[in-house]
Parts: structure tokens; sequence; C-alpha cells
């Protein structure tokens, strides 16, 4: 072994799991275990653990690792990834160290919530929005961020969704408009290219950066079919980490934080909020369940389904004289 035997097991490994991957899942999987690999190092350098060697690795040496990254403000969902790739390659090199760590340190180990994080406020989407009908389009950077952050908020896609897409994937006719996801989680496996709807409220938003990313390729002159081009280097597609500089420049111009997760659970619920089906909501977010939608996306509001089924009944009542069925009668004002 090397001075690095993490990155050394990663490049015995990530190689077994190319064909049974998704290539997009490929690709996040690799980039987990390299951060994983350098926190290892970090951690061993410092004398925190006894090994970054994953063929080595024991309980403790895991242990310290989720109290570190817990010290960092990790979540618990990130950390419960972390897990997971840990596991996949240490299970490769006959370590089963991951279950070891989950018997012996039972309290510590990351815990799963079935509870749906809250998506962003409604006042911060439409702040959001304002301000990138406010953008010149001589600035590039933030035409391109506020139009990325904007198709994340109205139409819900994925990082890889939104860097992989082209010009053409984008239909606006009058004030509607629809994407199409045409790379897609689960690609050449259980994913399905699909058609997305866009919340009408950020339709002239992409409309204004169609005709920004004409002119800005015209004055590169550069030719390129992708949404987000990239306008140095022989690439098809912006990168990962070109996106996540994008949103950091709209998070700064416009004064607040969010993630391109909550984005896509903004814009489940803005469809929810506004009377869509949740099983038309699930289909064009790529979910397999309704289940996966309500859990971790977007649900009809309580209040909402409280105030709804009143109605019912009041439509019920008036239809029937007073009376609905199984017994019950309304008399003057329920609410």
């Amino acid at each position: 072994m090397t001075r690095y035997p993490f990155t050394d097991c990663i490049k015995e490994y990530l190689p077994t799991e190319r064909g049974h991957l998704a290539a997009s899942t490929y690709e996040t999987l690799g980039r987990k275990l390299r951060q994983l690999g350098r926190i290892f190092k970090e951690l061993k350098d410092e004398g925190s653990v006894s090994t970054d060697n994953p063929r080595k690795l024991t309980a403790q040496d895991v242990d310290v690792f989720i109290g570190y990254r817990k010290s960092e403000g990790i979540d618990d969902s990130t950390l419960r990834k972390d897990l997971a790739a840990l596991k996949k390659i240490t299970s490769f090199f006959d370590n089963d160290v991951v279950a070891a760590f989950k018997t012996k340190f039972a309290a510590h180990a990351p815990k799963k919530y079935v509870k749906r994080k809250a998506s962003i406020d409604d006042e911060v989407t439409e702040k959001i929005v304002a301000r990138a009908l406010e953008i010149s389009p001589l600035d590039w950077k933030l035409t391109e961020g506020y139009a990325l952050v904007t198709l994340a908020l109205c139409g819900g896609l994925r990082p890889q969704e939104l860097r992989q897409m082209y010009v053409y994937n984008v239909r606006i006719t009058g004030d509607v408009g629809e994407v199409y996801a045409e790379h897609v989680k689960g690609e050449g496996s259980y994913g399905s290219p699909r058609w997305i709807p866009l919340v009408p409220l950020g339709v002239p938003v992409i409309e204004n950066y169609l005709e920004a990313r004409e002119m800005k390729l015209r004055m590169c002159g550069k030719e390129s079919d992708a949404l987000f081009p990239p306008l140095r280097g022989k690439e098809e597609f912006i990168g990962y980490g070109q996106i996540e500089k994008l949103k950091c420049a709209v998070e700064k111009d416009v004064g607040e934080k969010f993630d391109l997760r909550g984005c896509r659970r903004t814009f489940g619920q803005m469809a929810i909020d506004d009377g869509q089906d949740i099983h038309d909501v699930s289909l064009v977010m790529g979910h397999s369940s309704v289940v996966t939608t309500q859990r971790h996306y977007c649900d009809k509001d309580e209040r909402r389904a409280s105030r709804d089924m009143l109605e019912q009944w009041r439509e019920k009542r008036n239809a029937n004289g007073g009376h609905i069925q199984r017994g019950v009668t309304f008399r003057g004002n329920t609410c």
C-alpha cells in the first residue's frame, strides 16, 4: 500500500461497479468515496483514527469519523449516505466494519427520520424569481445562476437533470412551459425520461435566459446544445462544481440560503398547493411511488385538507336538502 490506501482501494473497488450502476450513480459514488478518503486521511494524519485503509478500519475509527462529521454540522441524512458508501467499499474487502459500528455504537449511528423537510418559504421563492427578472443579461454569471435555480424551483429538477438538459428540451408557449428531462436519475435502469410542466411563476425567467444564452454564445463564438453551456473546455455540460458555484452566487445576491433539494421540494409543494393531483405531481417528479413524494417532498397541508373536507360536506348538504349520507346532518353554519 502507498501513502494513500483509501485512494488505492477506490481504484480497485470502483471499476467493479461499472455497468452495474447507472452512470450518474456511479459518478456520485466515486465523488462520495473520494470525499471519505480525504476525511479519513486528515483524521489519520492528526492521529484521531488508527488507519485510513478501508481494509483495516475499525468500529472505533468509524465512530470518530461520524463524530467529526457531526461536529461540522452534517445532518443525519448525509451521514447515512456516508455510511452507505463506506459500507460498499469496506465490504468489498471483507471488512464488515459499518455493521460493527452500528452494533457497538448504536446510540451514535445517524437516525432515519420520516418527517418531511420543509420547502422554501413562498416569500423567498417569490423574492428569487422577482430578482431574477431584474438581472441584466450582460451579467452572465447571475443570469445563468438565476435560470438554474428557477428551473429547480419551478420544475423540480435534480442537479443531474439540470446540468444535462439541452436547449431543445425546453418548450414555452405563451405564459406556460414544460421541459423534458432526458438524462435522469437511474438512467438506463429504473429511471425514465419525462416531461415536466413549469410552475408559471418561473416561465418569464426562463424565456429571458434563453435570449441571454443565445447572445452569450454568439459573443463567445461558441456552439452548444446544452441548456447551461460550458464556455471553456471541450466538455458537453457544466460540472456539478459549477452548479454549486452558480447556486452560491444566487444565494449571495438575493441574501437567502437554500439548497437545490429544497427547491425540488418547493416545486412539489407549489403544485400541491395549487390543487394539482398528488399522483400527477409524483409522476412528473420522477418518483416510483406517491408514498415517496408524500414522505420526503410534498403533501397537502393539514389545514387545507380540513377546509376542503368541510367544503365537500357543505356541498353534499346543499345537494341533499341539509342532509348527507351516513346520518350526518348539518344545520346552520359549520365554521
